[in-house]
C-alpha cells in the first residue's frame, strides 16, 4: 500500500475511535492528499502504534451533499444548511450476534473534506426504514 499511485491510494488510516487522536479528525491521513512519502509514513506510523492506538484502513468516500435545517438560537428560527454527510452506524453485540443499534448522521457544511462532530456540524439520530 505505501507505494501505490495517487489514484490508487483513495483510503483512510485513522485511529480508533477511542483515542484521542480519533477527535476532531487530527489522527486521520487521507492517503490521495498527501505525498507517497507522507502515506508511506502515516502507515507506518499507525503500525508500529497499533498495540496501544489501533488503526483502521478504509476506503475513502466522499460523504453526500445533503440540505438540513437546524434551529439557529441567535436568529430564532429554522434555517437550511447545504452540508455533506457522514454515518456513524452503532451495534452492540447481544447473544453473540452483532446487532445495528442505532445510527448517527453528521452533517458539516460543503467546504469540509472530513466529517466530524465540530461545533458547526448537524448531528442526527437516524433509523433504517424497514422495506
Amino acid at each position: 500500500m505505501a507505494g501505490a499511485s495517487q489514484k490508487d491510494r483513495r483510503y483512510v488510516v485513522k485511529p480508533s475511535g477511542f483515542s484521542e487522536l480519533a477527535w476532531g479528525s487530527r489522527g486521520v491521513s487521507v492517503g490521495h492528499d498527501l505525498s507517497q512519502t507522507e502515506w508511506a509514513a502515516a502507515l507506518e506510523r499507525s503500525l508500529a502504534s497499533f498495540s496501544s492506538t489501533p488503526y483502521i484502513l478504509q476506503e475513502f468516500h466522499k460523504g453526500r451533499q445533503f440540505e438540513v435545517s437546524y434551529y439557529e438560537k441567535r436568529a430564532d428560527d429554522v434555517v437550511p444548511m447545504a452540508g455533506r454527510a457522514r454515518l456513524s452506524p452503532y451495534y452492540f453485540v447481544a447473544g453473540g450476534q452483532a446487532e445495528l443499534a442505532g445510527i448517527l448522521g453528521t452533517v458539516c457544511s460543503l467546504e469540509k473534506k472530513l466529517i466530524h462532530g465540530m461545533r458547526d456540524a448537524v448531528m442526527v439520530p437516524c433509523a433504517l426504514q424497514p422495506s
